[in-house]
């Protein structure tokens, strides 16, 4: 077979890898099927994807970087020294991502997607040696900019169309909404949500402007460089308009970080147009310096008014002391939240589940493995410079056709995914208008890029090169503080992005490769392999199943809640938390649901059951979250569920307060900040007759509440401290009193 030519096969391996990127960056995803809401207000399944669907992207990613390294295995060439490289630093991390999804779901689903984007970018960077790579490479590229026009104009429609449409619905459903998710008014988290709400930003299918400022940014830098190229002037002005609405959407939301990368952007693509000698230093160094950025904003203090990379500096220091509390092992991917609530430092006022930023968040995941994530990285973004040989770096033969098909359906079968996925929730014509407009304007921009590659490769080539590097460093350099190789929506993309550029750019080498290096090729196809059948097979059953039952419960909860019977409605909750608790507990351990039963027979016991029936759902509600701390993913939930429920068992069935002190204490060694928790253990201090505790117990919490400032809605109000402060002064005066029975 000629070099040029390339199997079916290996366009329907790539065609699966960019469906999984496409479809994981335009999918919505949820941890939980149903609970994140009172089932009894509201039991509609969540619209988007589940970890069941998650993993079946995971693995579709997997299955085809397999294919193509099985391919690269029987090859003359082999993977290549740059993929084998990279392999070799990240088959560590991977090892440990692995060892950590064994026992946590929540840890499963995210290691997955790490692995599957690690995996597509190793499968990617092995064709960059082959003239018949220049097909998926192509494919590739194009495939990215559909995405990106398919992503912005859903972005367009979140400010012109949905976010008012959004606000209107939530004002008037507001007091149902708020008791659902059983928020009083004017309590800080309904206040914290409604700013939220309230800001009118492009998010896509993320949720986070942020990431997907990155994703807008990068791709306007890539599209603005080869409209800048040669070719069709027709071509070259649909892309330049591609690439300003990409970078609009970003400049109008008002993300600062965002801003900061389209001029990073633009500096490098013009640097890189005048410049060969040292463009791989500043290439590197961009990442670092951003990482430096926030160390020196860190240290300089809150006296400055800006405060976003102040709470990176905050996640920066809570990363540090995550990484040496567990250096060789790390805590997963799904592990942060716990530590960060130990190493926080006192100004932090958040409790984020991720350190928002790359390097760090590996470190913290997999311990001193991360370090061969960031060298691979960093790696890729080296190789993904500009070379004055450009030209040469490209297969001189015209590539085979199907690089406008395989580019194009990757495009159209990812929206088509996202499309299906929501159907439920697109109810409104104009909602589908805008979803069709975009798969139509993503497709053409698709064909467009293909055309253009195909006008005038060498010049189109040094714009495509120069777009491509400027593309990668904006991704690594923005996601220093950002999540967007976190994030499973994005993780995928962020590598792919990284792995294209070095594919593109790398020297050729002629000389075939080793069977030794052929043998490390397959035995990672292999390992590629064996993940996405083990996916395929067992996970996403399991998850599945789970969810299923889940939803039957929420349902039987829901429908009782019609019948007006509030014992009908106790016994649905009792009879849907057991199904769920026995869920929970079959493999993989679905902690996320143990803490939702315990929370269901939390409440059916407060429905004024008999006094039997209270304890003993109860003593369920207490059994099922017992253990959950040994979770990383869930520590903290689990904590403040049992600290409930023993408070409960203590009122309702008579139980001594002293399980009550114990589960709020082992809640406060975890977060000694949640001040909620300090004023409960006064009260139940209070109770056991511990005056001078239940005083000491309200001193740590305005202490606490204090070190909230730089988040005022998240602070007692003025009415509140001054109860508490009364409060304390009455214990005082009581102190020498006899204990309250």
């Amino acid at each position: 077979m000629n070099e040029t030519e390339l199997p079916l096969a290996d366009r329907i391996s790539m065609g699966a890898i960019l469906v999984a990127v496409g479809a994981r960056a335009m999918l919505s995803f949820a941890p939980i099927a149903v609970f994140d809401m009172d089932p009894a207000i509201e039991a509609s399944a969540f619209v988007g994807a589940l970890p069941a669907e998650s993993v079946l992207l995971d693995a579709l990613a997997l299955g085809g970087a397999s294919w193509l390294l099985v391919r690269r295995a029987l090859s003359s060439r082999g993977m290549g020294i740059g993929a084998l490289v990279v392999a070799l630093l990240c088959l560590p991390a991977i090892a440990l991502l692995i060892l950590h999804a064994v026992g946590d779901a929540e840890q499963l689903w995210r290691a997955s997607t790490w692995i599957g984007a690690i995996a597509l970018a190793i499968a990617v960077v092995a064709q960059a040696n082959l003239d018949s790579g220049v097909v998926l490479r192509r494919a590739a590229l194009a495939a990215l900019g559909g995405f990106a026009v398919v992503m912005a104009v859903r972005g367009l429609s979140q400010l012109s169309a949905e976010h008012p449409a959004m606000v209107q619905y939530y004002q008037a459903t507001r007091a149902t909404f708020l008791t659902a998710h059983g928020w009083l008014p004017e309590s800080a988290q309904a206040l914290a949500y409604e700013r939220r709400l309230m800001q009118n930003e492009a998010s896509g299918w993320f949720g986070f402007s942020n990431v997907f400022a990155t994703v807008a940014v990068a791709s306007s830098v890539l599209m603005a460089n080869i409209a800048i190229g040669r070719g069709s002037l027709a071509l070259r002005l649909w892309l330049a308009v591609a690439a300003f609405l990409c970078a609009a959407l970003v400049v109008v939301s008002g993300s600062k970080g965002g801003v900061a990368s389209l001029m990073i952007g633009v500096i490098v693509s013009v640097f890189l147009r005048r410049k060969t000698i040292g463009v791989s230093f500043l290439l590197v160094a961009l990442p670092l310096a951003a990482i430096a950025g926030v160390v020196v904003r860190g240290l300089a203090g809150a006296q400055w008014a800006e405060q976003s990379l102040l709470f990176r500096w905050y996640y920066l220091v809570g990363a540090a002391k995550t990484f040496f509390s567990e250096p060789w092992t790390g805590v997963g991917p799904a592990g942060f939240q716990r530590a960060f609530l130990q190493f926080r430092p006192t100004e932090c006022v958040e409790e984020v589940l991720s350190a928002h930023g790359a390097f760090a968040d590996w470190m913290i995941a997999v311990g001193l493995a991360g370090l061969g994530l960031i060298a691979a990285q960093l790696l890729l973004v080296w190789w993904g410079r500009p070379r004055s040989e450009g030209a040469a770096t490209v297969a001189t033969t015209p590539p085979s056709t199907g690089v406008a098909e395989l580019a194009v359906a990757s495009v159209v079968f990812a929206s088509v995914i996202s499309i299906a996925f929501e159907a439920s929730a697109i109810d409104d014509a104009g909602v589908l208008l805008w979803r069709l407009g975009g798969l139509a304007l993503g497709a053409a921009t698709a064909w467009v890029l293909v055309r253009l590659m195909a006008q005038r490769p060498d010049e189109s080539h040094n714009s495509i090169a120069i777009g491509l590097s400027a593309m990668s460093v904006v991704v690594l350099t923005h996601g220093q503080i950002d999540m967007v190789f976190w994030l499973p929506g994005s993780a995928m993309w962020g590598w792919l992005t990284l792995a294209l550029a070095a594919a593109w750019n790398s020297r050729r080498v002629e000389a075939a490769q080793g069977s030794g290096e052929r043998k490390i090729c397959a035995a990672v196809a292999a390992l590629f392999a064996a993940v996405a059948v083990a996916l395929v097979a067992f996970v996403r059953p399991a998850l599945a199943r789970q969810d299923n039952v889940a939803m039957s419960g929420a349902m039987l909860i829901n429908s009782e809640a019609q019948a007006n019977s509030t014992q009908r409605l106790a016994q649905a909750r009792a009879n849907a938390a057991q199904s769920l608790a026995d869920a929970s507990q079959s493999w993989p351990v679905r902690g996320a649901y143990a803490v939702c039963a315990a929370q269901q027979w939390l409440t059916a016991a407060s429905a004024d059951p008999t006094p039997a029936q209270a304890a003993e759902w109860l003593l369920a509600a207490r059994v099922s979250v017992d253990g959950l701390a040994r979770l990383d993913s869930q520590a903290f939930s689990a904590l403040l569920v049992q600290s409930t429920v023993a408070i409960r068992q203590a009122e309702l069935t008579g139980a001594s307060w002293d399980g009550a002190a114990r589960a709020l204490d082992a809640l406060l060694a975890l977060n000694d900040r949640h001040t909620e928790s300090w004023l409960r253990l006064a009260v139940v201090r209070e109770q056991m007759g511990d005056r001078v505790g239940a005083r000491a117990a309200l001193k740590r919490a305005l202490e606490s509440d204090a070190t909230f400032a730089l988040d005022p809605l998240r602070q007692f109000s003025v009415e509140r401290r001054s109860e508490i402060e009364a409060h304390m002064r009455a214990l005082e005066a009581s102190a020498g009193k006899p204990p309250l029975r």
